[in-house]
């Protein structure tokens, strides 16, 4: 799991004077260019880092022993050389959410999932207890990431973050977990040889970054937890993280609605949250009956609708939020969150999902770009039909007198193409 956390390079100006000084700390701060993308680029990299990974309390000794036999790897998803285009594309921005939060592969997970509900009660049980967290979210989030510890890393994880540190992307994000990957290796952890992890640098069970790893996988009395083979270990560093992140146990993640035709689909993303109440004014009802139980109506939820109006659509709670923090796309957080409703003895989605296509990515960026001047996007330029994509979409329907749909279709890309330009669309309302 990645918590998106910016590290801060350590001064180097301790060390070194004048203009020298500030060109080295350039270096390490700012990403790598396309030209220094070599094998010896990245040693120079590794010697000018070796001071902040100190500064940050790995041992010299360690440092040197660790990094020596490193070597890039290019091939790796993601970095930033050139005009290459990342290829670590996330499944839920290039899958419909039919084929996303499939009902087949929901099926093979179910059966190892209540197996192992019922192998671990008594651990899950405990730990529901201590962190006041929801142990079929555990569960959840133990399947989607590693099928419940059927899928094995194959990376060296060391190279790994050492690559993306040097010249990945989200480089800075990448220094503090390279840093923090050398201090597991000081501390016995692991050794480098066994460090295994994603692309992205995830390990174990649970697929921990290693900052996540020092901060909830270590015993204050120094002890490691082994979240790479012991199920009652990796689960117990998963439950400090989502008690640590904020896990509400008086909430559900959220639950389906019926949304009507004609709801506002243009409020249907994680920003806008109103009480259930207000929902229901606004024609949203509960799969049954026609009004929300008390227990829920003060509650604050935001709509989500992952396939605009071709799909279910749900009322999720800050809950969903804390899922989200493990892979920012709401199809991931739905996703989790279904397989552990139904781990727990729930059924499939009331509302079935309708035959979409997935616009091409290019196609996406052109919509954002062109929402963006009308003012009804203000996000990232990505390709990915996101929540704000969805709702920025919808938003453009409305304010051009269309249905509201909230998906991004060949048809939309067509009519904003024809009437760029015009002054009613670009009047915001």
């Amino acid at each position: 799991m990645i918590h998106r956390r910016p590290h801060k390079i350590s001064s180097l100006f301790a060390f070194c004077g004048g203009l020298l000084c500030v060109l080295l700390a350039v270096s390490v701060a700012l990403p790598v260019r396309a030209a220094e993308a070599t094998q010896d680029g990245f040693r120079a990299w590794i010697a000018s880092f070796r001071q902040s990974a100190i500064d940050a309390g790995v041992k010299p000794e360690v440092y040197d022993r660790t990094t020596r036999p490193l070597t890039a790897d290019f091939s790796l998803p993601d970095l930033d050389i050139g005009n290459r285009k990342s290829q670590g594309e996330q499944p839920e921005f290039v899958r419909t959410p039919e084929q996303y939060v499939s009902e087949k592969q929901m099926a093979n997970l179910l059966v190892k999932g209540r197996d192992l509900a019922a192998r671990h009660e008594k651990t899950l049980a405990d730990l529901k207890s201590r962190y006041a967290v929801d142990p079929y979210i555990m569960l959840g989030l133990w399947g989607r990431e590693t099928a419940f510890g059927t899928q094995h890393d194959g990376y060296s994880g060391l190279r790994v973050l050492a690559t993306q540190a040097y010249i990945g992307r989200r480089a800075e994000l990448f220094q503090k977990q390279f840093i923090d990957a050398l201090k597991m290796v000081q501390i016995g952890a692991v050794t480098p040889e066994n460090f295994k992890t994603s692309w992205a640098g995830a390990f174990g069970l649970v697929q921990f970054m290693p900052t996540d790893y020092l901060k909830y996988a270590v015993e204050p009395d120094g002890r490691k937890l082994d979240i790479w083979t012991k199920v009652p270990d990796a689960l117990t560093a998963l439950a400090r993280n989502l008690h640590a992140i904020g896990w509400n146990a008086k909430e559900p993640w959220g639950f389906e609605v019926r949304a009507p035709d004609g709801v506002d689909c243009s409020l249907g993303y994680l920003d806008v949250r109103k009480p259930v109440a207000e929902w229901e004014r606004l024609g949203v009802r509960p799969l049954k009956g026609e009004r929300f139980p008390d227990a829920l109506r003060g509650v604050e939820v935001s709509l989500l609708q992952p396939a605009g109006i071709y799909g279910p659509a749900f009322l999720t709670t800050q809950n969903f939020q804390v899922i989200r923090e493990y892979n920012k796309s709401d199809l991931y957080a739905l996703y989790v969150a279904h397989l552990a409703d139904r781990i727990r003895g729930q059924g499939p989605f009331a509302k079935a999902w309708e035959r979409i296509r997935q616009v091409h990515t290019s196609d996406v960026e052109f919509l954002q770009k062109r929402l963006t001047g009308l003012g009804l996007y203000a996000d990232t330029v990505d390709g990915k039909a996101g929540g704000r994509t969805r709702a920025a979409v919808g938003a453009y329907q409305k304010r051009a007198g269309m249905p509201l749909t909230c998906w991004p279709t060949e048809a939309i890309v067509a009519h904003v193409k024809a009437n760029a330009g015009k002054a009613t669309l670009n009047e915001r309302q």
